[in-house]
């Protein structure tokens, strides 16, 4: 049964605090952090509760080391006294090759998407898979990966290690925002007039990893639209008394039919990643050239009525002249804004500064 083996012991170990101000009961912790432990046991509760109190008190230090407890009413809470007292715990719990090979992936690649409290508990985590890894064949493998999801060697800035106090607060804050679904008010350094310098209250929906920038997708009380804020263009974050509004996808998104014409490597492309199951080909009268359709999701535009093209054709504009859009008549609309400026600068004589400067406020306007 799951409850006997480490891997329980390992989740209770994690599932407790550090601190006797978040101290907890058994029941809570049952409850509360480890649920699928309870569902997948065949025990009843107090069986289950039996064993979990089993484990802990067997965890239960001496002299202030290790788990303590504090007894309060006719019941005792449990914490650790120090993150290093975790740790230590942790450290029991034997570390694979192939643990240390997903740890040391997602630290070098992944960072962005760990909140800054989980990722300074899994420091322990972090060491350990880097000194088993040195030791191991595996590393040969993560010598051998690179992971350039833009076709170029590049990565977000952000760094855990790095990062200033108060970019690691304004980090955690919104991330904590919108795991617990509050309200927050904030200034945003935007481009576009409308938002830029001006004080916004914000219903963070998810956190977003966007061409390698982090983002919140957040419903804008002020203006009633959902878009995307990049968090580290937030400043001044405070807390916000306003009601919590919650969006459904189908309120921010909407489903539209696209079709191209498309060349036989961008079909592969296509047939390669999620949106496969979506795509449709016909072939056509060139061997190379082939009918796309797709249904794809398009962000409400926050600016104007209609949907918003702008990821959508960030993305198509990657293959090239391998792709032509027939429909919809908005997204076609973007393409050919954007080849007809690109064809403007690079052959003929014109202000180039001037239409540069004025593209994305072109896609923003109403």
């Amino acid at each position: 049964m799951k409850s006997l083996n480490s891997q329980f012991r390992n989740a209770i170990v994690r599932s407790i605090d550090v601190g006797e101000h978040r101290a907890i009961k058994i029941k809570d912790l049952i409850e509360n952090r480890l649920p699928s432990y309870r569902k997948e046991s065949q025990d009843s509760f107090h069986s289950f509760k039996k064993n979990a109190s089993r484990i802990i008190t067997s965890m239960l230090g001496d002299n202030g080391e290790g788990l303590s407890r504090v007894k309060k009413g006719n019941a005792y809470l449990y914490f650790w006294p120090s993150q290093q007292d975790k740790d230590a715990a942790i450290d029991q719990f034997k570390m694979t090759e192939e643990r240390a090979f997903a740890f040391t992936f997602i630290k070098e690649y992944l960072p962005e998407l760990v909140p800054p409290h989980i990722f300074s508990v899994l420091q322990t985590d972090f060491k350990k898979a880097e000194e088993i890894l040195d030791q191991s064949e595996l590393i040969h493998y993560l010598s051998k990966i690179d992971f350039n999801p833009m076709g170029y060697d590049m990565h977000s800035a952000l760094d855990h290690e790095l990062a200033t106090i108060e970019e690691q607060n304004l980090w955690q804050f919104v991330f904590d925002c919108t795991f617990k679904e509050k309200c927050f008010s904030a200034y945003y350094r935007s481009i576009h007039k409308n938002f830029d310098a001006k004080k916004l209250v914000l219903s963070p929906q998810r956190i977003v990893l966007l061409n390698h920038h982090l983002h919140v997708l957040a419903y804008e009380h002020g203006s009633h639209t959902t878009r995307y804020f990049e968090i580290s263009k937030l400043y001044r974050f405070t807390d916000s008394k306003d009601q919590f509004i919650k969006v459904n996808k189908t309120e921010y998104e909407t489903r539209v039919k696209v079709s191209a014409i498309c060349h036989t490597w961008v079909k592969r492309s296509f047939e390669t990643t999620s949106l496969a199951h979506k795509s449709t080909f016909t072939k056509l009268g060139n061997d190379d050239c082939w009918l796309l359709e797709i249904d794809l999701n398009f962000p409400h535009h926050f600016n104007r009525e209609g949907p918003d093209p702008f990821f959508v054709a960030n993305y198509l504009s990657g293959f090239s002249d391998s792709i032509v859009v027939l429909e919809p008549e908005f997204l076609k609309n973007e393409m050919k804004r954007r080849t007809s400026n690109l064809a403007t600068v690079y052959n003929d004589e014109c202000d180039v500064e001037t239409i540069v400067a004025l593209s994305p406020h072109v896609m923003a306007s109403k």
